[in-house]
């Protein structure tokens, strides 16, 4: 089911918390569902966290080259660090429609997670992939760079 995606800073009361970890993925699977409809609605898209459907669970899609990833209690366990390390992503955010900014982030990262069967999973990725996985753990600890975009406008 495609589900309304909350707006900043409209619904940042909601937005701006911090996701909880999931202890049964059994009970997600429904969310899980309506995060993949709702995210395959919007063709500008490329990634929703619960949260930003209103539901506060350590849980993101992201699509990217053809394929879907499912995140539940995903976590960044390395960076690339060090100035050759860091690179300028533009991003929007489908919770703040329009609005682009320039977000210097890690180009390559490590993230474990586990999928929608509760297998432990590695994703190794630099470029934008991992700029978007970035941007959706940023969601799930309650921030979003572009939010300060919206913020700076008004």
């Amino acid at each position: 089911m495609i589900r309304k995606i909350l707006q900043y800073p409209q619904d940042k009361d909601i937005l701006l918390q911090k996701s909880e970890e999931v202890k049964n993925i059994d009970e997600i699977k429904n969310l899980i569902q309506d995060m993949k409809d709702t995210l395959n609605s919007d063709p500008s898209g490329a990634g929703i966290s619960a949260v930003q459907i209103g539901e506060l669970k350590r849980v993101c899609v992201i699509k990217y080259d053809g394929k879907e990833y499912t995140l539940i209690n995903p976590v960044i366990t390395w960076k690339r660090s060090g100035a050759n390390g860091i690179k300028p992503f533009k991003e929007g955010c489908l919770s703040a429609p329009g609005v682009f900014t320039i977000v210097n982030r890690p180009q390559k990262v490590i993230c474990e997670y586990l999928d929608e069967n509760g297998e432990i999973q590695k994703l190794d990725q630099g470029g934008w992939l991992s700029a978007i996985i970035q941007h959706e753990l940023d969601h799930l600890e309650g921030f979003c760079e572009v939010f300060n975009a919206v913020d700076e406008q008004n």
